[in-house]
């Protein structure tokens, strides 16, 4: 199996070296845990390994991700002038976006193997702002019509749609939340990268995440706590699944150093 690899140190040794190429994997944790440093560093690891890249920004602009690359001294702005890092901010100021019609145009545009998409939160918050086409034929939301409008433009593939057709395509018009994001996700995994998908933690409850359903939809999961401990926070980091993978079962120390973030082995880990 291609694995791609994160270039974060000590994590892909976690997971057989790297994660398994065209995987959607969920990066869940709480505030300050380190999770937009580590789509980031996921990303720049990558430029400069030659595979380009693209940050998709429900919430911070893009000048505020760029500016956490570099206080580590990551070259963003040259490797976004090179076109090897690309960063999309999403505009929340206009109705019924079609936000994967803009997710494939770009990844076209910028030929994006890596993406990371922040967050399933931000979008939940602002769902109403958006239009979600339904799953590919046969899945199970489409009706026999909607199967048929389905069918139709999937033979098109990602290709843009005459303005007159735009009202024959079949958008999901529920309002079950769990579907929705089912639904995000599956549209997140056609556009032929590796995704990194960034989410909160449920505090308290039996889901790891808010929606209560991407943990079980995405490849892999990855969970990153920021606790305290007596009169200190402590960043760890744990791999809860990752399809295909002999994965670390053990919760590991996670720092942020000058560098990034670097994962502790297995050892270094007081259990």
């Amino acid at each position: 199996m291609e694995r791609v690899k994160t270039g974060v140190p000590g994590f892909d040794d976690l997971v057989e070296g790297g994660i398994p190429k065209g995987y959607n994997v969920l990066l869940v944790g709480q505030p300050g845990a380190g999770k937009t440093i580590f789509g980031l560093q996921y990303l720049v690891n990558g430029a400069n390994l030659g595979e380009k890249g693209l940050y998709v920004s429900l919430d911070s602009s893009n000048e505020m991700v760029k500016s956490q690359g570099r206080r580590f001294g990551w070259n963003v702005d040259g490797l976004e002038s090179k076109g090897m890092l690309s960063f999309l901010r999403v505009p929340l100021d206009k109705p019924k976006i079609n936000l994967f019609d803009i997710l494939v145009d770009e990844v076209k545009a910028s030929g994006a193997t890596r993406l990371v998409f922040d967050s399933l939160v931000d979008f939940a918050i602002n769902v109403d702002q958006f239009v979600v086409p339904l799953s590919p034929v046969g899945g199970p939301l489409a009706d026999e019509k909607e199967q048929e409008t389905v069918e139709r433009y999937n033979k098109l593939r990602y290709s843009v749609l005459p303005a007159t057709s735009e009202k024959d395509r079949a958008f999901y018009k529920g309002g079950s939340a769990k579907r929705i994001t089912y639904l995000v996700i599956n549209e997140l995994s056609k556009l032929g990268t590796t995704n990194i998908i960034i989410t909160d933690e449920k505090i308290e409850g039996e889901h790891f995440t808010v929606d209560g359903v991407s943990e079980y939809v995405c490849d892999g999961v990855i969970v990153t706590y920021n606790q305290l401990i007596g009169a200190k926070r402590a960043r760890t980091l744990a791999v809860l699944k990752m399809r295909n993978t002999n994965n670390s079962p053990y919760i590991h120390d996670l720092e942020i150093n000058k560098d990034g973030i670097k994962i502790k082995p297995a050892e270094e880990v007081y259990v």
